[in-house]
């Protein structure tokens, strides 16, 4: 397996987001278009990842996201690393 480019712990900023895709009809009920929009500039601590690679962070006290590497940029390491 390739080194992540980043490691639990690091501060991130989300300098992008990829919009959705939904069958037709299908509405995002949920909000996530709008917590993904509402993040882009802003910095979280990365508290894990997935199977696939994705950065986990932590936006509000009560939700966990995902995203692609891609879409985020290291703003601080982690101290000791």
């Amino acid at each position: 397996m390739a080194k992540r480019k980043f490691m639990i712990g690091d501060i991130v900023t989300v300098i992008a987001y990829r919009p959705g895709k939904y069958l037709p009809g299908v509405k995002d009920e949920m909000g996530t278009e709008k917590l993904f929009k509402s993040i882009v500039g802003k910095s979280f601590r990365v508290e894990g990842f997935n199977q696939y690679g994705h950065l986990e962070l932590r936006p509000k006290r009560l939700h966990y996201i995902w995203i692609q590497p891609e879409l985020v940029k290291l703003k601080a390491r982690k101290k000791g690393q």
